[in-house]
């Protein structure tokens, strides 16, 4: 007797969603233009996480394309993470150039101008030659910063239309704990012609990976009872989404699996399904085919969360055709030499399927370009897709 394929449990309100998308509009300069001022201009946008500044007077420069805008974010000696535009105030020099670094005051190295990490403007050589200089005046420039769960949050609208708690919404609350004690062992950043929807949208379905990923990860999900690999949830909230990507229970393992996880932990394209030590915003339907989640915070966030690493993926747009992707991937601490080897396998394995996953986005994009197909179709497994769309729509018709 054949079995009953998995059927997703879809939660939320789906009203007003469309499985049909006018994409000519959306990668249209017209549509971009009001991307940036009413969606870009007034989210929460995540820009890096506090374990890029473990001490105290620790800074990092955020480069955000979208706005031509350098950030400095700032841990000052308190412990209070604040972010300024990284601007001098006497030249519009660049104050740091990039990177990151320990610093508890920032010196422009153009006229010798010194900012506190507060942001204050605290010496300035030959101060006596300007004849109506104010100091207080000429902190560094802020920009509305917050953090959550270690993800570092600004707002470049005057007045935020929401706190970051607001922003976040229904998950504010679901994964204490969960981001901490890991380390970043991947950085990736590449720039594709590609319009940023589009790039994003390749992230947030699961319905590819039968075929895309056939040659890497080619049974990592589904399985016999679940051969379309359907995922087991799919959620929409106000503002963001997350679905849970389906383990193959019938995965048989390689020869190279098995050497690289003797010694540690189940990790990519093999899955531990212990939920113990999981908060409830991680496989939050508690599925025993769960594999991993994937969160779209939007607008430009999407998050992988397993068991013993976890993925963030920024998508940044530069213009209507042109998106910047970063991409940064923790892991828990390894104990031994096995734990080391068994996380370098994994980061391997997931480097090329992140590979395929970038080799459909021009391709797709130039293919648009050509005007003759208006409308792209969606499955129910691509509601994040139609949800992501009504979102944007929902922000640029707002006042």
């Amino acid at each position: 007797m054949e079995q009953k394929e998995v059927e997703s449990v879809i939660r939320g309100d789906q009203t007003g969603l469309q499985d049909t998308i006018n994409i000519l509009e959306k990668i249209s300069p017209e549509y971009y233009k009001k991307e940036k001022e009413k969606i870009f201009n007034r989210s929460w946008l995540s820009i890096c996480h506090t374990l890029d500044l473990p001490e105290a007077g620790g800074y990092r420069v955020v480069e955000v394309p979208t706005f031509k805008a350098s950030l400095l974010i700032v841990k000052d000696r308190q412990g209070v993470i604040r972010g300024y535009h990284n601007i001098c105030r006497h030249r519009g020099n660049k104050l740091i150039r990039s990177g990151s670094g320990d610093k508890i005051n920032f010196a422009c190295g153009f006229h010798g101008w010194v900012f506190s990490a507060q942001g204050q403007l605290v010496n300035v050589p030959d101060e006596a030659q300007f004849k109506t200089l104010n100091k207080d005046n000429l902190g560094l420039i802020p920009i509305h910063t917050d953090v959550w769960e270690g993800f570092v949050f600004v707002n470049f609208d005057k007045t935020p239309r929401s706190t970051l708690k607001e922003w976040i919404g229904q998950m504010y609350g679901d994964f204490k704990d969960y981001f901490s004690g890991k380390e970043k062992l991947t950085r990736y950043q590449v720039e594709v012609n590609c319009n940023w929807n589009m790039a994003l949208s390749a992230f947030i379905e699961g319905y590819h990976t039968k075929y895309l990923h056939k040659l890497t990860a080619p049974d990592y999900q589904g399985g016999k009872t679940n051969k379309n690999r359907h995922r087991p949830l799919i959620e929409t909230q106000e503002r963001h989404t997350r679905y849970s990507a389906p383990r193959n229970p019938d995965h048989v393992a390689t020869p190279a699996e098995i050497a690289a996880y003797k010694y540690g932990k189940k990790l990519t394209p093999a899955f531990d399904n212990d939920n113990s030590h999981l908060p409830p915003g991680v496989n939050p339907l508690r599925s025993d085919i769960w594999a991993f989640d994937v969160i779209k915070l939007f607008p430009n966030l999407v998050m992988l969360n397993s068991n013993y690493w976890h993925l963030a993926i920024w998508f940044w747009p530069i213009d209507e055709v042109r998106t910047v992707i970063r991409a940064e991937r923790l892991f828990y601490k390894a104990k031994n030499a096995g734990e080391c080897f068994g996380q370098a396998f994994s980061k391997v394995r997931a480097r090329e399927v992140l590979r395929e996953d970038l080799n459909t986005l021009e391709a797709t994009q130039d293919a648009l370009m050509s005007g003759v197909m208006q409308d792209i179709i969606l499955s129910q497994q691509e509601i994040p897709i139609q949800h992501h769309f009504k979102v944007s729509d929902d922000m640029i018709g707002a006042a």
